[in-house]
């Protein structure tokens, strides 16, 4: 299937994702969450054949894991599996990084994304319980793989880590302080641009 086939059912499935989570019809999530990553996987796939690039299998390996970390958090006992998955979706993610061109970049970029690791995790850690160690790591993970994405100088790539990390902020502040549907709206919102912004800038030769 074509390219530009896959965007317009991606867009599709998104849309109507984004109403159910609107009209708080969460059951039926079930039928079109679970579909966005396998149509982004396909998209990979097919850009990867029509552009004969090489395929890179960390990164088709952190898409599937995030499928799964999606389908794990649609249920209620899931929340450990989907961060687990996503754990691992983001360590194959920072791989794939690290296999393109790697460029100097500002010293500065360590402190600052440290400082924000540090500034979220303030405010989260009470109310975490349980939770600290998992999402200290993921925190530390989620900032390496913005940093790894900006020493590619690939703007597709520095875009989709950037909207990832986000998303797992407006994740944590709707899981741990306020659950606000306009929250889990820009979290998905964000979330599917990612991984969109991520396959563009993994099937692209030059830095845009």
């Amino acid at each position: 299937m074509r390219s530009k086939s896959l965007q317009i059912i991606l867009i599709i499935i998104f849309v109507i994702d984004l109403f159910l989570i609107f009209s708080n019809q969460t059951e039926l999530r079930f039928f079109t969450k679970p579909i966005l990553l396998p149509v982004l996987i396909l998209m990979y796939i097919s850009k990867v054949k029509s552009e004969k690039i090489q395929l890179a299998p960390f990164f088709l390996a952190g898409l599937v894991l995030s499928f799964f970390g999606d389908l794990f958090l649609l249920f209620n006992w899931g929340f450990l599996p989907g961060l687990g998955s996503f754990l691992l979706a983001h360590l194959f993610y920072i791989i794939s990084f690290k296999k393109k061109v790697q460029h100097r970049i500002s010293e500065f970029w360590p402190i600052i994304l440290s400082l924000y690791a540090s500034i979220l995790l303030f405010f989260l850690f009470p109310y975490l319980k349980e939770m600290k160690i998992p999402v200290i790591i993921y925190a530390v993970l989620i900032a390496a793989m913005m940093y790894n994405a900006i020493k590619t100088h690939n703007r597709n790539l520095i875009i989709g880590a950037l909207l990832f990390l986000i998303s797992d902020t407006l994740l944590s502040v709707y899981l741990f302080l306020q659950p606000l549907m306009i929250l889990n709206l820009l979290v998905m919102a964000t979330y599917i641009l990612a991984q969109w912004f991520l396959v563009k800038g993994m099937t692209s030769s030059k830095n845009n």
